[in-house]
């Protein structure tokens, strides 16, 4: 039990090495972007419930 752990442990450590990770600039260009791109939704979101709301009230 104990080799199939140093095994995977091992593993994990090769393949940490291959990660190819963002730099600082990138990771913060795709933060902004998700930001973003959810305060979009967001509003748009809004907008329609305003919408239907304005709907089912002139209905009503």
């Amino acid at each position: 039990m104990a080799k199939k752990k140093d095994s995977f442990f091992s593993g994990v450590s090769r393949e940490f090495k291959k990660i190819q990770w963002p730099t600082k600039k990138t990771a913060f260009e795709y933060s902004w972007i998700v930001i973003a791109i959810s305060a979009v939704t967001a509003l748009a979101i809004w907008l329609l419930d305003q919408v239907f709301q304005f709907l089912l009230q002139t209905i009503m």
